[in-house]
């Protein structure tokens, strides 16, 4: 998934970047020149603009759970997954940026209350995959959205023009945990003074590394995309040092290998990793990547 970025990147940018570009569809005109978005009425009255209430629903990284009433089954690098993001120049116009599972898709849509028009045509990667099983169902659902509704507080249903729902998508919810941490309790345990266990998540490249109390460590990050703070941490691999303290190392790491899912404690510099009964493993507070070679 991570080999067609810098080529999403790019598309992204020529999007961005398209200078006096005038974009009409549906009755809609995007400026991106004056850097704004011009609707009309029946009546040929303007509209008011309230772009931040309209797109703000919509906007961040979302996992697709379902497309056209089925349940996307796959996990890891390959999930289908959707990003929308503002576009300062077009005030109610989202970028939106689709990965199917192989390649990226990038496009444009109007949001007016919720109905969404787009903006021309999707732009693709073209990378050929062995095993992306939801690539072409995801290219004919996202061409033909219309409009979306909220579920909950965590998912969105993607609709037709006659109101069907064609994806089903959840707000992921851990990026948040992007940067370093330092653990101070382990099953409720208090981290010795004498032990400092930190470490670095990164969400978008599915690591995390640092120190565990004694050895370096390194590992995967896999996001449970069946819900919003669904997080495990694969092949973990450390050094073989022998610390007066290898204990807590040991614990630390059984811990982590239990972690089911992740929540924001007090603020977002707090995290409370737990295990799939919802029973505390580890709490986090976050520090500055300065701090990570402090003893």
């Amino acid at each position: 998934m991570k080999s067609v970025s810098l080529l999403a990147t790019a598309i992204t940018a020529t999007l961005l970047m398209s200078g006096c570009n005038v974009f009409k569809k549906n009755g809609t005109t995007v400026d991106s020149e004056n850097a704004n978005v011009k609707t009309t009425t029946v009546t040929g009255q303007p509209e008011p603009a309230s772009a931040e209430t309209q797109i703000a629903p919509l906007l961040g990284s979302w996992s697709v759970t379902a497309i056209n009433g089925e349940e996307v089954k796959v996990n890891g690098e390959n999930h289908p997954e959707v990003t929308f993001k503002a576009i300062p120049e077009a005030k109610t116009a989202i970028l939106v940026i689709g990965f199917n599972g192989c390649n990226y898709l990038n496009g444009s849509w109007i949001v007016k209350g919720t109905k969404l028009n787009p903006n021309g045509e999707f732009i693709s990667s073209l990378r050929a995959c062995p095993d992306a099983p939801y690539e072409f169902a995801f290219n004919q659902a996202i061409n033909q959205v219309a409009s979306y509704s909220v579920i909950d507080n965590n998912s969105i249903s993607l609709n037709s023009e006659s109101g069907t729902a064609l994806m089903t998508l959840r707000k992921r919810n851990l990026s948040f945990l992007n940067g370093a941490w330092q653990v101070t309790t382990i099953k409720g345990t208090p981290v010795p003074a004498s032990t400092a266990i930190k470490v670095v998540i990164d969400i978008d490249e599915c690591k995390i590394h640092g120190n565990a109390g004694c050895n370096i460590l390194n590992g995967t990050v896999v996001i449970n995309l069946d819900k919003g703070d669904g997080i495990e941490f694969k092949d973990l691999a450390t050094t073989r040092m022998t610390c007066p303290d290898i204990a807590t190392e040991q614990s630390f790491l059984v811990a982590l290998e239990e972690v089911a899912t992740c929540t924001e404690g007090a603020s977002a510099d707090q995290a409370i990793m737990k295990d799939s009964d919802g029973m505390p493993m580890l709490t986090l507070i976050r520090i500055s990547p300065d701090q990570l070679n402090e003893e």
